[in-house]
């Protein structure tokens, strides 16, 4: 038989619980339409690239941040 204050211990225990979820949740940033996350981070190759002001820009500089690299080509 379930007493009066386990009743009370598991019902803390679900809210907390619910509580704890919906925080971590809450951490976490709404993805746009159409992207999904990936599972872990993927890790950026070590590369140079001229900026269109004809600076040279490392990968490396960038360590720890989100990096998103937009490539294209005029044939």
């Amino acid at each position: 038989m379930i007493t009066f204050g386990l009743r009370c211990r598991i019902l803390f225990g679900l809210t907390l619980a619910s509580w704890a979820f919906s925080v971590a949740a809450a951490d976490l940033p709404a993805l746009p339409a159409g992207l999904t996350a990936l599972p872990k981070p993927v890790h950026v190759p070590a590369f140079n690239l001229a900026t269109s002001a004809g600076n040279s820009v490392r990968a490396d500089e960038f360590q720890g941040k989100v990096l998103i690299a937009r490539f294209w080509a005029t044939w």
